[in-house]
C-alpha cells in the first residue's frame, strides 16, 4: 500500500511539476528537513524566475531579489512550516478569509488559511521544520486544491 501511494504521490508531482528533474524531486523527498534552497527552486521554478537547471543557491537569490525572501538566508538552512506556506501561496490564487485579505497574504495568515483549507494539518506548528516528502505533500494539497489541475483528464493508458 506504502509503494502504491508513493507511486501516485511522485506521479502528481510529475504532473504539477512537469519541467523539474526527477534528481531535484527525489532529493527533496530523501531529506529529513527541507531547505530554504529546496523551497526556493520549487517556487522560482514554476513562477518562471529562473529555469531548471539553476541550483538551490541562485533560486534563493532570485527569491530574495523578488521580495519574497528576506535577505540573509542561506540555501541550506532549514525552512519552518511558515515559510514554505508562504513561498507556495504564491503559487496560486488563494481567497482566504478576511485577515488573509488584510495583511496581504502575510506569512502568519497564509500558515492558517492552509490549515483551514486542509493542506497542513491543524497539529503542525508554524515554527515546526518540517520533512521534504511533508513540504511536497503541502505543494501536492496546493495543486489539488487551488489549481485547475483534473487527475482525471491525464490518461495512465499512455504511461
Amino acid at each position: 500500500m506504502k509503494k502504491i501511494m508513493v507511486l501516485v504521490f511522485t506521479f502528481l508531482l510529475a504532473a504539477s511539476i512537469y519541467a523539474q528533474s526527477a534528481d531535484v524531486i527525489t532529493d527533496i523527498l530523501d531529506t529529513k528537513e527541507v531547505t530554504f534552497g529546496q523551497i526556493c527552486y520549487l517556487t522560482a521554478v514554476q513562477l518562471d524566475y529562473t529555469d531548471e537547471n539553476s541550483s538551490y543557491e541562485n533560486a534563493v537569490i532570485v527569491m530574495q531579489e523578488k521580495g519574497l525572501v528576506k535577505a540573509g538566508k542561506n540555501a541550506e538552512s532549514a525552512i519552518p512550516a511558515v515559510e514554505v506556506a508562504y513561498l507556495f501561496s504564491k503559487l496560486w490564487t488563494i481567497k482566504g478569509g478576511l485577515m488573509y485579505r488584510v495583511t496581504k497574504g502575510s506569512p502568519r495568515y497564509v500558515f492558517k488559511q492552509f490549515q483551514r483549507d486542509g493542506i497542513i494539518k491543524s497539529t503542525i506548528d508554524p515554527s515546526e521544520l518540517i520533512s521534504g516528502s511533508d513540504a511536497l505533500s503541502i505543494y501536492t494539497a496546493c495543486v489539488s486544491t487551488y489549481s485547475d489541475f483534473d487527475m482525471a483528464s491525464v490518461s495512465m493508458e499512455e504511461m
